[in-house]
């Protein structure tokens, strides 16, 4: 896995790069291999999964689906294993446990 932070500048750099020589040659195939590097898919998210990041970020259920644009008993479904989160709530799921709560906020 690529460490974002040390390599933020040199990733930065090739993506200018592929960019630009995007213009000129056709890279659309590299881009796309470049981007699955720099954003690797998330894990996806089990029950004790959703718990732990929900607790992490020290709110209920019925908040948590609101911020997820969930129903609370999604939510409660989701933390029994009784069904699994898309992966596009994996995602937000893999931000929300990395950034917390104020990535969400629009100013």
């Amino acid at each position: 896995m690529i460490r974002q932070k040390s390599n933020s500048k040199v990733l930065k750099m090739v993506e200018e790069e592929l960019l630009a020589t995007n213009k000129i040659k056709d890279n659309s195939k590299l881009l796309k291999k470049f981007y699955e590097l720099k954003y690797p898919q998330p894990h996806h998210y089990q029950a004790k999964d959703i718990v732990r990041v929900r607790r992490k970020l020290k709110i209920s259920q019925s908040v948590f689906a609101h911020l997820l644009n969930a129903n609370v008993s999604t939510v409660q479904k989701w933390e029994r294993g009784a069904r699994e989160p898309s992966g596009t709530v994996d995602r937000l799921l893999q931000i929300l446990e990395r950034k917390g709560l104020n990535v969400l906020q629009v100013d």
